[in-house]
């Protein structure tokens, strides 16, 4: 049993790590088994090493810590109820683990966990929303989409100047050998 200085000195903790989170993601773990659980933080690790956290969090902490981190408790009250896990992103692509767990979520046969609301880049959506932000490109898949739109213009332009210089490198040639004979 935590003491009381303990506990503030958790939520404090808590706190810090929500505020600096790209994604907050509120789950209902309930029927979820350890192995499972172990399974979702594998794969979370093994793609953000220990930027991604999914963390089992009593529901009056995570109140305090959500509060003290200055999220609107309108938006999240629903979401933090009877067995919450919390999954926080920082420093990397939230995108990512969003296709992750939801992924990690519809291959389950239980369809377990309950998906709720969440924050992304400070921004609250409800669970209906979980589902277009894991079909969206990942951020290096978007970088690439940008790069390659920008490139393909430029590539164009340079294959059409090679065009030209040959056709005129042809024709210097043909007038060569014309004054030549």
């Amino acid at each position: 049993m935590f003491t009381r200085a303990q506990k503030e000195k958790f939520v404090q903790e808590l706190a810090d790590k929500l505020e600096k989170s790209s994604l907050i993601l509120f789950t209902d773990y309930k029927g979820l088994t350890v192995a499972q659980i172990s399974e979702l933080r594998g794969k979370l690790f093994e793609r953000y090493d220990n930027k991604a956290k999914y963390r089992i969090v009593k529901n009056t902490l995570l109140r305090l810590a959500l509060r003290k981190a200055g999220y609107n408790e309108e938006e999240w009250i629903n979401d933090v109820h009877e067995t919450t896990a919390v999954l926080m992103v920082s420093e990397d692509d939230p995108v990512e683990a969003v296709k992750i767990i939801y992924d990690f979520t519809n291959a389950s046969k239980n369809k377990l966990p309950v998906l709720r609301g969440f924050y992304l880049e400070g921004k609250y959506f409800d669970e209906s929303k979980v589902a277009d932000i894991a079909k969206l490109p990942s951020r290096e898949q978007l970088i690439a989409m940008v790069v390659s739109g920008i490139a393909a213009p430029i590539s164009g332009l340079a294959y059409t100047l090679n065009g030209v210089l040959t056709k005129l490198l042809y024709a210097l040639n043909a007038i060569k050998d014309k004054k030549s004979e």
